[in-house]
């Protein structure tokens, strides 16, 4: 249970070190455009990010359905 533990705190942790470089990588951008269009650009980055992971995922899993039933 323990080990539970330190590996949520682990996450935790890398979460908040990854808020933290975003901050400092993107502080002169939300100066320079504002902290609205920042965010837009950041969240579509994740999106993006997260639409390619899954276009990549479907294309792995493209003959699975055809397979017959066990």
């Amino acid at each position: 249970m323990a080990g539970y533990g330190l590996k949520l705190a682990g996450a935790a942790i890398a979460i908040l070190l990854v808020g933290v470089l975003a901050i400092l990588i993107f502080d002169a951008l939300w100066f320079r455009i504002g902290a609205g269009a920042a965010l837009v650009i950041v969240f579509g980055g994740i999106l993006l990010l997260a639409w390619r992971t899954d276009r990549k995922d479907k294309a792995k899993r493209a003959g699975i359905d055809e397979l017959p039933r066990v």
